[in-house]
């Protein structure tokens, strides 16, 4: 059987440095008072060795979670020196500190046989502590061993099986946190290919520009100077993209195609009234999309798509609505569903859980923000802010 890996120790930050948290100050406390009251109840002719005892079994815990072993071993150790130096009429029972330390040990190391082995530590102390004639006359009956296994046993497990959640939440949070991280990673590859292929065909626009302004520049300048201009804007819009290709991973099977942008999203609108879907498309002052940077103009197409797809296949027949807001400065696209009709109760099918880190990873590139949530009314909105003229 292999090793567990160690539960991680408290961070940094915590009180004293990491060696102990409020909870473990709790315990100890509250063990050591109960301790010490009895120690002072207890008729006894060495008042001292017995709060002696009292804090030995007591303070130790406070630094059981960074000392796991070190703290079992030591209160095991002052409970066995204490019955083999003290009478019998001076007993109290250091069982509930013995306890949660076999309970830390059992949760905090990593090696399994290490954690039995250490398990064992409290009854062989029990035992041997009766021995000496602590709990009165030497010896312990059968029925005594099997309560003392029963609890210390449970307790040893109850550790395990804590520590094993933990693991398993652990490695749950690494899983999802993996998936995600490969998601944006797969959606910026294929952002860079979209981009690519933005900035290789605005490279073919200024080369032509540029050849047509040469061929007028002696005959007609004021024609040249226009071509010149729509050179210089496009090879600005080259740059600003090359910016944006430098910020992603590349492959290189780009494939040279025209981009979709605004013009394309009632092609969008048109496939998802045919799934079943009641789809009403809005662009404010579409003149100015008509203006936006190839890329952002993409990244808009892209956002309505996959919110699109996902309303199709987690709200089969709700009712969307797609706003475009195109501002001076800030693209804004909203698009919320409803929830899914009578007729169609179920979600047809449960996706990957790429959309949503794909649509924030293509927001994060422009500088904007993205924000979807589930509406009140039960179904789905999705917001994005996309800043014009912004590169990261």
């Amino acid at each position: 059987m292999t090793s567990a890996p160690p539960v991680p120790r408290p961070a940094r930050g915590t009180l004293w440095r990491g060696w102990t948290t409020p909870l473990d100050l709790a315990i100890a406390g509250g063990i050591g008072v109960w301790a010490i009251l009895e120690a002072l109840l207890v008729p006894s002719d060495s008042p001292i060795a017995q709060l002696a005892f009292a804090v030995a079994i007591s303070a130790p815990l406070i630094v059981r979670r960074r000392l796991p072993e070190v703290v079992l071993l030591v209160v095991a150790a002052a409970f066995v020196a204490h019955a083999a130096t003290a009478g019998a009429d001076a007993t109290f029972n250091p069982f509930p500190s013995l306890l949660v330390a076999t309970f830390t040990v059992a949760e905090r190391v990593a090696r399994w046989w290490l954690a039995a082995l250490l398990g064992v530590v409290p009854i062989a102390a029990m035992l041997g502590a009766e021995e000496l004639g602590y709990f009165g006359s030497p010896g312990i009956e059968a029925a005594g061993v099997v309560f003392l296994l029963f609890f210390v046993g449970g307790t040893w497990a109850a550790g395990r099986i804590v520590r094993l959640r933990s693991l398993s939440a652990q490695t749950s949070a690494a899983g999802a946190a993996q998936r995600a991280a490969e998601a944006a990673a797969s959606e910026r590859r294929r952002i860079a290919r979209e981009l690519h292929d933005i900035v290789a065909h605005s490279l073919s626009i200024v080369a032509l520009q540029a050849a047509a302004a040469e061929r007028f520049v002696d005959r007609d300048p004021a024609r040249a100077r226009v071509h010149l201009d729509h050179t210089r804007r496009t090879a600005q819009s080259a740059l600003d993209e090359m910016r944006h290709l430098l910020e992603v991973l590349r492959e290189d099977d780009a494939t040279y195609e025209p981009q979709p942008g605004l013009s394309a999203l009632p092609d969008l609108v048109a496939e998802t009234e045919a799934a079943g879907h009641p789809c009403r498309l809005t662009i404010t002052h579409p003149e100015r999309g008509d203006e936006l940077p190839d890329g952002a103009a993409l990244t808009v197409y892209r956002l309505v798509q996959e919110a699109l797809t996902n309303a199709r296949r987690h709200a089969p027949g709700a009712a969307v609505d797609v706003v475009v807001d195109c501002g001076d400065r800030l693209v804004e696209v909203t698009v919320s569903n409803g929830p899914p009709t009578s007729a169609h109760a179920r979600p047809l099918t449960t996706g990957s859980g790429n959309g949503l880190p794909g649509m924030r990873e293509r927001v994060r590139l422009y500088g904007g923000l993205l924000d979807a949530q589930a509406t009140p009314e039960g179904g789905w909105r999705v917001h994005a802010t996309l800043p014009l003229g912004v590169t990261r």
